[in-house]
């Protein structure tokens, strides 16, 4: 059964205010729980699968007076994608995107340092973790980078994928840390997870023809796929 798009309510500015509202102390935030969140608010998270290069990793917009997130990655690791939505969902808490005048942000690997991508880097950090950094970790191989990422999310309840994206970010290595991230079983099921929330919510099928086709071309046709329930 689906549920109903309810009006849109922008996160609180607060990303502390935020985490406390959805977080379960007893284990580290995860994707799954941002996506029920910001679901619940009337924010569309659209990953976009049919798109020509250059692609961009995620973009904050103002659709019909509703914000909107767009995934244009095909990232599949939960801890990276909950950054991207947690740092687009900054720029409209802050409302830095505007109908006309969306938000585009590009690979992790290009270095944004315009202080409105700082606020919304700091935003995301601030939810996913609970604190004005990561955790700092490190290691000689990908093996020790997971092992350090795992302990540290014993200790702080931070989700250890983020936590090893937060040092690929630092230090430029993606390779490493995508093979650390696997090492904890971790590398696959966000876009399975989004693709959930979007079927939970959206009914094509209630479209007008026009908007299927348009909705087919941004997220695929479950139809085809078989994802669908």
């Amino acid at each position: 059964m689906r549920e109903p798009l309810v009006s849109a309510s922008p996160p609180p500015t607060d990303a502390m205010a935020w985490r406390k509202l959805i977080h379960r102390a007893s284990r580290a935030l995860t994707l799954d729980d941002l996506l029920v969140d910001v679901w619940s608010r009337g924010i569309p998270v659209v990953p976009v699968d049919l798109l020509p290069v250059p692609r961009f990793q995620g973009l904050a917009c103002i659709v019909e007076s509703r914000p909107v997130i767009l995934l244009g990655h095909k990232n599949d690791e939960p801890g990276r994608v909950a950054f991207v939505v947690a740092h687009e969902a900054g720029h409209v808490a802050a409302g830095d995107c505007a109908p006309e005048q969306p938000v585009v942000d590009e690979e992790d690997e290009i270095a944004d340092d315009a202080e409105v991508e700082r606020q919304a880097d700091l935003f995301a950090t601030r939810l996913l973790v609970g604190t004005d950094m990561f955790p700092v970790v490190d290691g000689s191989d990908f093996r020790q980078l997971a092992r350090n990422a795992s302990a540290v999310e014993r200790e702080t309840g931070a989700d250890a994928s983020a936590v090893i994206f937060a040092w690929a970010r630092r230090t430029g290595d993606y390779q490493n840390a995508t093979m650390a991230v696997k090492a904890l079983y971790r590398g696959t099921g966000a876009r399975n997870l989004l693709r959930k929330h979007f079927d939970l919510h959206v009914d094509l099928n209630a479209a007008t023809e026009s908007d299927r086709g348009l909705l087919r071309c941004v997220y695929g046709d479950p139809e085809l796929d078989g994802t669908a329930d």
